[in-house]
């Protein structure tokens, strides 16, 4: 799951974190560097989690329904929205999965926040069109069960402001990290098959060993080579941009891209600075993609010229 997408976004984050620190050391950087890697697949299984909450709490109100229907005498033609959503195969599946009842054997504790944020959800799930529209056509295949979780997911949870605060009371990484994690949740919706063994593994905290050592490569050429990056920057950036007027984040998107390009073999100059731009998109402002695309171009061109980058 630690792929090098998300680590040129930590990488990016966590130097942020240093330049703005001014006391931290470069280890201790590395450290927390680290941390934040490990605490980005903590994320992953707590969204995950969190799902099958929503289905448990689902289930808590359809037997109330239920429940009191029976007290009532009333039989309902058909199941309720809540019964639905509870015996939905693919989160049944997931509920079931083992690496994912490890993770909630371990945490187990849940604050009144997060208590109260998956009744809200729960809500917002049988109440959400799609839902509704999944539930009047009547195929409930563990396909349809699937495709219903995954369109839930992108339109509540990716957009949900209240989930936040709750992120916040468990990592101070968590929020920084969740628009990058919900794609990997995705992906694990579409992936994971309704019905399958509880074995089925997840998406696991690094992908290969080769990761790992990008990931530390990086983000150490990245602080060793600070004073480089900065008079690369100051020199070919004085003629068409003011220095003293550049966002300090597009000088720390600027400051990894170069080490990247310069400290880490291997991968082509061209994906590199369209790995940064992408970056910039995420977290500058709306002419830094631009304005960091045209300046990386002309810092490599001229390191080609000067024998200094080989790629």
């Amino acid at each position: 799951m630690i792929n090098r997408e998300l680590i040129r976004y930590k990488a990016v984050q966590l130097f942020y974190a240093y330049r703005v620190s001014g006391g931290k050391t470069a280890n201790e950087a590395e450290k927390e560097f680290t941390v934040s890697l490990e605490r980005a697949h903590d994320l992953y299984l707590y969204l995950l989690t969190l799902l099958t909450y929503i289905r448990r709490y689902a289930e808590r109100l359809a037997e109330n329904i239920e429940a009191r229907n029976e007290r009532r005498g009333l039989k309902l033609p058909t199941s309720s929205a809540e019964r639905t959503l509870a015996d939905n195969k693919w989160l049944l599946t997931l509920a079931d999965n083992e690496e994912l009842s490890a993770y909630r054997e371990k945490n187990q504790d849940i604050n009144d926040e997060e208590e109260a944020l998956i009744k809200r959800l729960t809500h917002l799930f049988i109440e959400n069109e799609d839902f509704l529209l999944y539930i009047k056509k009547g195929d409930l295949s563990p396909e349809a069960d699937q495709e219903i979780v995954r369109r839930l997911y992108k339109t509540i949870i990716t957009t949900c402001e209240d989930i936040e605060s709750v992120l916040e009371t468990r990592s101070l990484y968590w929020n920084d990290d969740k628009a990058v994690i919900d794609t990997f949740v995705l992906k694990t919706i579409k992936r994971l098959r309704p019905y399958g063994n509880a074995a089925q593994p997840l998406l696991s905290a690094w992908g290969d060993e080769q990761d790992r050592d990008f990931a530390m490569r990086l983000f150490r050429a990245t602080i060793d080579g600070q004073e480089e990056a900065q008079e690369l920057i100051e020199r070919y950036s004085s003629d068409r941009w003011d220095n003293s007027r550049i966002p300090l984040m597009d000088i720390v998107i600027l400051h990894t891209a170069l080490a990247e390009l310069m400290g880490v073999p291997g991968i082509p100059a061209s994906v590199t600075i369209n790995e940064y731009i992408n970056v910039a998109k995420w977290y500058s402002t709306p002419p830094s993609p631009s304005f960091i695309n045209a300046l990386l171009d002309t810092i490599a061109k001229h390191l080609r010229e000067e024998g200094r980058l080989m790629k």
